[in-house]
């Protein structure tokens, strides 16, 4: 069972949003809050495991994704937004968005991202990556998921901190096949060609500091 909390000044958005989340067994909304004000009132009352949260209204900003990790602790949080300047989308993320999708994207997408967001994955419609990428030489995506373990999370954190896969090996257990595998498939998964775009994506990501 998944305890879902929806965060949606938009009445019609946040019920459409519901119906959509309860079409699948096991997914349960706890509530929709047009307010931050409605969910410190609930906070005693509710423990979900995922806001799902729309943050780009003036009752729900960027600084609402900090109150909600204080209000409720150990949640995840996935966003779902119309697009939106880098430096916002950024910003949510560095303040603790876990998972992000733009509004355009299908069910079977948010179905995914709120699965992988309650496993402690991340999530990314891949046009969020697009928006990261930004300057960068990352291939276009498109509306294509991209989810990332906490494995690979690891391995992007050592990569930019300059190690090699011989060294990641060694400090996660791990084979040097293995992780020149995740290294691939990192890659692959981001749509970027090298170590370069590895750590320009950590950096954006908050990955490194």
């Amino acid at each position: 069972m998944i305890d879902i909390l929806i965060a949606n000044k938009n009445e019609i958005a946040g019920e459409g949003l519901k119906t959509i989340i309860q079409s699948k067994t096991g997914n349960r909304v706890l509530g929709i809050a047009n307010s931050i004000e409605y969910l410190e009132k609930k906070s005693s009352k509710y423990f979900p495991d995922v806001v799902v949260i729309d943050f780009s209204s003036d009752v729900f900003g960027v600084k609402a994704i900090k109150t909600i990790k204080k209000i409720y602790k150990d949640c995840k949080i996935l966003a779902i937004t119309d697009k939106l300047p880098k430096s916002t989308v950024y910003n949510a993320l560095k303040n603790g968005v876990d998972s992000y999708l733009l509004s355009d994207c299908e069910k079977p997408e948010i179905m995914d991202a709120l699965a992988d967001t309650h496993a402690g994955k991340q999530f990314y419609c891949g046009e969020v990556i697009d928006i990261l990428a930004e300057g960068t030489e990352a291939e276009k995506q498109g509306c294509s998921g991209v989810s990332l373990s906490e494995r690979e999370i690891e391995v992007i954190k050592l990569i930019s901190d300059g190690f090699s896969n011989k060294e990641i090996a060694g400090k996660i257990f791990l084979s040097t096949h293995t992780v020149n595998t995740h290294r691939k498939n990192i890659m692959n998964k981001l749509g970027i060609k090298n170590t370069a775009g590895i750590v320009i994506y950590a950096f954006r990501e908050n990955i490194i500091k």
